[in-house]
């Protein structure tokens, strides 16, 4: 039971407090003045806790705190304030106040656990108290609770600091019997590198950092008792070890800044989807009109053409930087294609060479007649660039990284990886850098495992799911100060399993003047796209939004062969006209266009066959073959 006085000399303020603070196992005492406090303190027996208002109308509060303590020493004060100030807890520590709060009071919830946390201070103060008036009233039971607890108890002479004597649990703590303890001094517990602390009464949970025998350091709690023993003056010191404790806090901050840092990325992911978004339109736009203005140049003006064909090259240049921003954020459509480990290792080359820095001496051998995967051709210059930042990383003052592909039959399965018998083609990423030892190799692929002081631990975790994900594998070989190999395999792609020459797309087919609805609220891109499909042999109806698309093609009438709309548009988004359209174009086409999109969207609006995706930026060729496969292949005209 917990007796709780509140002093508040406004009873607004005093009611709420009372209907806040009250409930089972309380006693709550209400004086409205500081002369009523008194006399209420006065005729009670012990009180717990104490909340006064630091300003009452007939007296200090201060005053009323600091002649509580003098009548009733184990009384705990929380000083009620309407500031909260430098001054405020200056006064507070100076009448030995536990805490105090500031008005208008915001948390109540806060408050009361302040109340029950000094309640619990005070029966401790008291249990503690009556253990040591216990311990000497009675020897048997001295020794009972001495010799049996958890915590270890000192018990130091007031006067030099010499060990009077120590329990089982001390002797355990520091690694010395009874008495070797007993020959030494309190100071002589402490780590040298630590702050000095004495065991002075009053202390309670105080930090510090005690050592053992063997010289290790450990952290501690102390609390810190009176006792007089006939005419000594003793100090009973409970000593606990809180090392536990802190590896425990230290895990929760190491996890509390691996969230802050994925949280971060996340961020960043959002940030370089956006400006994906926005530089995949304006990419499209300058590939669509460098394409029409190289096919209507002369062949003969080489110099004009070679102007034309770099603007192409940069700009398809920029795009592979897209498809990066992209992947970073995540919001790439993944599209497993047929490609070469070969055509992935010498796309991403450049970019690597910028990544691992001039130190590093790159090198590649790459197999001939590599047979093809089926994989994102992103995700895969991902996994390369991901595993040459981390051999960068393991060569601070430089050193050699090669990459090398090769086919590999298995003709039973590698131990050690998920791996069925067959064909596969390997993507190995070597360094001699400073390696890893055992311990480390085991856990490179966890989620936020990271050897470095800097860095979210995301890196080779990505690896191994991009690899997983294509049916793959991943083998790490590695050793201190002997480097380390990754060797990725990829199984074949199941279309060919002998040499494969990649086809390369012939020029892009023509239309036979069928309607196709162009909605785009980028007004460069929809009239470069109005421009390109007409020169193609397309019927084109134009809008802004879904909305201005829609009242176009009603106002037009007739049949609609397809419909080329943005996913993401204001008024109307793509989706919402492809949807208004259908009920009166059941034959209708849809061929959707998305500077980045989310897997659920596609798996929502992809179901149907007749409906396809084009990620931005694209050519025209790839656009007009992205049309030509949904309307069919050009029938000859009778």
């Amino acid at each position: 039971m917990a007796t709780i006085l509140i002093v508040d000399d406004e009873p607004v303020i005093l009611d709420v407090f009372r209907r806040f603070l009250e409930g089972d196992g309380r006693t709550l005492l209400l004086a409205g003045s500081a002369r009523e406090a008194l006399a209420l303190a006065a005729e009670a027996g012990e009180i717990d806790v104490a909340l006064v208002d630091k300003n009452l109308g007939d007296g200090s509060g201060l005053e009323v705190a600091r002649r509580l303590k003098a009548a009733k020493p184990d009384v705990e004060v929380i000083l009620v304030t309407g500031y909260a100030s430098l001054d405020s807890a200056i006064q507070a520590v100076q009448i030995g106040a536990y805490d105090y709060v500031t008005k208008p009071v915001s948390d109540y919830d806060a408050l009361n656990l302040k109340v029950e946390n000094a309640a619990e201070k005070v029966r401790m103060k008291r249990s503690q108290r009556e253990l040591v008036s216990r311990l000497v009233e009675s020897e048997a039971l001295h020794r009972g609770v001495f010799e049996t607890s958890s915590d270890a108890i000192l018990i130091v002479d007031a006067g030099s600091g010499r060990l009077d004597d120590a329990n089982p649990a001390a002797e355990r703590l520091y690694g010395r019997d009874r008495d070797a303890l007993r020959r030494l001094r309190f100071a002589e517990l402490l780590d040298p590198e630590a702050e000095p602390e004495e065991p002075r009464p009053g202390l309670h949970a105080a930090p510090g950092r005690h050592r053992r025998a063997d010289g290790t350091g450990f952290p501690v709690e102390i609390t810190v008792d009176d006792l007089r023993l006939h005419d000594r003056a003793l100090r009973v010191v409970f000593v606990r070890d809180v090392s536990e404790r802190e590896r425990a806090e230290a895990q929760r901050r190491e996890l509390e800044q691996n969230l802050r840092q994925a949280q971060k990325m996340e961020a960043i992911g959002r940030l370089a989807g956006g400006v994906a978004h926005d530089f995949s339109n304006v990419l499209a736009v300058i590939l669509g009109y460098s394409e029409l203005l190289m096919r209507d140049l002369p062949e003969c003006d080489e110099r004009v053409r070679e102007s034309a064909e770099g603007i192409v090259e940069a700009a398809n240049r920029a795009v592979g930087v897209t498809r990066q921003l992209l992947t970073l954020s995540r919001k790439k459509l993944l599209r497993p294609e047929l490609l070469s480990l070969n055509k992935a290792v010498t796309d991403v080359s450049r970019l690597l060479s910028r990544a691992i820095g001039e130190r590093i001496e790159l090198t590649t051998r790459l197999q001939d007649g590599l047979w093809p995967v089926l994989a994102d051709a992103d995700q895969l210059a991902q996994v390369l660039i991901n595993l040459a930042v981390n051999a960068r990383e393991a060569m601070p003052d430089g050193g050699r990284l090669s990459i090398a592909t090769e086919n590999v039959e298995l003709r039973e399965p590698l131990r050690g990886l998920p791996l069925p018998a067959g064909r596969y083609v390997t993507l190995t990423v070597k360094d001699d850098g400073c390696g890893m030892d055992e311990d480390v190799r085991a856990r490179i692929f966890e989620p936020f495992f990271t050897t470095k002081e800097t860095g979210t631990g995301l890196g080779l975790a990505t690896v191994y799911g991009i690899v997983r994900q294509a049916a793959g594998a991943i083998r790490v070989e590695s050793r201190p100060k002997a480097g380390t190999a990754f060797t990725v395999y990829l199984p074949v792609a199941p279309e060919r399993a002998g040499h494969v020459r990649l086809q390369v797309s012939a020029a892009a087919p023509r239309g036979l003047g069928e309607t196709v609805v162009v909605a785009e609220d980028e007004d460069a891109l929809r009239t470069l796209l109005g421009r390109v499909l007409a020169c193609s042999g397309y019927q084109v109806i134009a809008g802004r939004n879904g909305a201005e698309a829609l009242e176009a093609a009603r106002r037009r009438g007739g049949p609609i062969d397809l419909l080329l709309a943005d996913l993401v548009m204001p008024r109307m988004s793509g989706a919402e006209l492809a949807d208004s359209l259908a009920s009166d174009q059941p034959g209708m086409k849809v061929l959707f266009m998305t500077g980045h999109t989310d897997d659920a969207l596609v798996q929502d609006r992809l179901v149907d066959g007749d409906v396809e995706l084009i990620q931005k930026p694209f050519t025209s060729e790839a656009l007009l073959g992205h049309l030509r496969r949904l309307l069919g292949p050009p029938k000859a005209i009778a």
